[in-house]
């Protein structure tokens, strides 16, 4: 007795080894890729983070530059009439002021002269210094229009926004700076164009707009999820950061500074965090700024740790239900597990058929523009997908919706069509009213009057940014088919020696001289059946592969698999009844459906007695 009883735990203990060996390497295996897998998101995060938010705040930037340019080159016109109106310049610099609240202030300023030659007669009027000089300063003040000269202009330093773009004949971005507003200092930034007549400098237009205006921007473009973000000037200074904390703060790293001087993409990673620099490039300035993104390694190492706290968990679990169940005889276990796969299946199956229908129910944009890029018109489709309504965009520049590194294609796509070419179903990128990146398709085609000349094109947007989501998931399910294809090969090395501990009690079971143990070598051989059963079951829940359906009849799969159900009846002194009624046709997978017959007929023979009937009922 003390020998066969010896010998079922030499058994038991070696399938009990062999089963925490392979939970153990599954685990860890799992544990790895989940961690990998939780880095990769995190930094992925961040860099769109910073791609969004720097797109963001570019735009803003560009239509301010924008905004100078065309000032630049109206006043450069109203000299050029060689009857320039002061008066009539303010108004046009108080209208834009009036028209952008974003601004917080529009000027301009005119060499001595270089104007009218009436200088003299402006001498300390309202809006002139002493010189006469046209320097006047628009600014707004809580939704009021104010005039003042500008000042400190001459002076290196204070007077940068004009002595740096006098010298270089070049559009710049003056460096965050205080400037006296109504008798207030104001951390502003500057945007200056020079005005140049017949390769003449004859003076500058600028924009102001307050560091509280790119704070604003910062945070209404949408928090970052870990971490936080910030908008960096030329020099490597805070401009904004959704930590206040950080602002005016210098960028310490020399390597990240040279960067954002250079107008390089930086990333650097440390113990304590990682950080990404996305440059920002202004108009046609040389001194581009950066947006940043900070995370904390600790909270990037955060989700990945709780992951592996749930497969560590999950794993010690399984290995002790596993362990008493080559103890304790669990029948009902395969039905609860076969339950939770065909609804993690439906699940999956709802899943995707929720995806495909926001797919399918998108809606398209057509947009009329002239052939200068100007919106003309807007439909309800284009409103839902770049969030702007009629009233805010018709009659402005669809440039303010292009991506910087798409300005090139798009200048083909008007070359084209201004020849008469139309181009179809052209994937790109646009941005929305709220900084998003989003991916499009576009269809642009002439429009052209009843001479036959083009005089503007017809865009037409399919926003396609849930189907680029929807390949990033079915690229996860690959990587998860994976995993679930290692945990199949580690499960088969654990079959290999259960199955060969089976074969040796059955030999021991047929020798005449283990009849004084025999009647424990059934049980044992029960046991190995049930362990094997539960590793088949665990394998099946790594699986992530879609159930293949097709159509099929109940009654025929029925027939074909009743005789060997009548063989296992007769072996055990039962009987197999099929009583069939008429069923149609259905759509199931033909393996999964025979097996849980078979499965649910086994249990109802081994639940009856020796003379027992099994009815299939209809």
């Amino acid at each position: 007795m003390h020998k066969n009883i010896d010998l079922r735990a030499k058994i038991l203990l070696s399938l009990g080894i062999i089963t925490l060996l392979s939970f153990v390497i599954i685990t860890y295996i799992l544990s790895m890729e989940s961690s990998e897998m939780a880095k990769d998101s995190a930094y992925q995060s961040a860099e769109e983070s910073a791609e969004e938010n720097g797109t963001y705040v570019k735009a803003n930037l560009d239509f301010a530059m924008d905004t100078a340019r065309t000032l630049s080159y109206t006043f450069q016109q109203v000299r050029l009439t060689h009857h320039p109106d002061r008066v009539v310049m303010g108004r046009i610099l108080a209208k834009v002021l009036q028209d952008n609240p974003q601004f917080t202030a529009v000027w301009t300023l005119w060499e001595p002269n270089a104007l009218d030659g009436m200088d003299a007669d402006y001498k300390n009027k309202p809006g002139y210094d002493g010189t006469g000089r046209f320097i006047p300063y628009y600014s707004n003040q809580n939704g009021k229009i104010h005039l003042e000269p500008l000042v400190n202009y001459g002076t290196p330093g204070a007077g940068d926004y004009y002595l740096i773009p006098k010298r270089t004949n070049k559009e710049t971005v003056i460096e965050p700076c205080c400037y006296p507003i109504m008798g207030k200092n104001v951390m502003i930034t500057r945007v200056v164009v020079p005005i140049m007549i017949e390769g003449t400098f004859d003076g500058v237009v600028g924009i102001d707009i307050s560091s509280e205006t790119f704070q604003k921007a910062i945070t209404s473009a949408g928090p970052l999820e870990r971490g936080y973000i910030s908008l960096l000037s030329n020099d490597g200074r805070v401009v904004a950061s959704s930590n206040p904390s950080k602002i005016g703060a210098a960028v310490e790293d020399s390597s990240a500074k040279e960067a954002i001087k250079q107008g390089k993409r930086f990333s650097t990673m440390n113990k304590d965090s990682y950080e990404i620099y996305k440059p920002i490039t202004i108009g046609r300035t040389t001194t581009p700024w950066s947006m940043s993104v900070h995370v904390p390694m600790g909270l990037i190492l955060e989700e990945a740790t709780k992951k592996r706290r749930e497969i560590v968990v999950h794993g010690i679990i399984w290995t002790a239900v596993i362990s008493l169940i080559l103890f304790f005889v669990e029948s009902r276990i395969t039905n609860q597990h076969l339950k939770k796969e065909i609804k993690e299946r439906q699940a999956f199956q709802e899943r995707i058929l929720r995806l495909a229908s926001i797919v399918e129910s998108t809606d398209e944009g057509i947009i009329g523009l002239s052939l200068e890029g100007i919106i003309l018109d807007w439909n309800r489709g284009a409103e839902r997908i770049y969030g702007y309504t009629k009233q805010e965009i018709i009659g402005k520049t669809i440039k303010g919706l292009i991506p910087q590194d798409r300005m090139q294609e798009f200048g083909d796509i008007i070359w084209n069509v201004s020849h008469g070419i139309s181009v179809t179903n052209s994937e790109t990128q646009r941005i929305k009213k709220d900084g998003q990146l989003i991916y499009v398709y576009l269809t642009v085609s002439p429009i052209k009057n009843q001479r036959g000349e083009i005089i503007g094109m017809s865009t037409i947007v399919r926003d396609i940014t849930t189907q680029k989501i929807l390949e990033k998931e079915m690229t996860r399910m690959e990587h998860m088919n994976l995993i679930g294809e290692m945990a199949a090969s580690i499960g088969h090395e654990v079959r290999n020696p259960m199955t060969t501990v089976r074969g040796f009690l059955q030999l021991l079971e047929a020798n005449p001289t283990s009849e004084h143990y025999r009647n424990y070598i059934p049980l044992m051989i029960s046991e190995l059946d049930r362990a094997n059963s539960i590793i088949t079951e665990f394998l099946s829940i790594s699986r992530t592969k879609a159930t293949e359906f097709a159509r099929g009849n109940l009654n025929d799969i029925l027939e074909s698999i009743r005789p060997l159900l009548e063989v296992d009846a007769i072996r055990e002194d039962k009987l197999v009844v099929l009583e069939k009624g008429e069923v149609p046709d259905l759509l199931l997978n033909d393996k999964e459906i025979r097996q849980l017959i078979i499965n649910l007929s086994r249990n109802g023979l081994e639940a009856m007695k020796e003379g027992g009937h099994l009815i299939d009922p209809r």
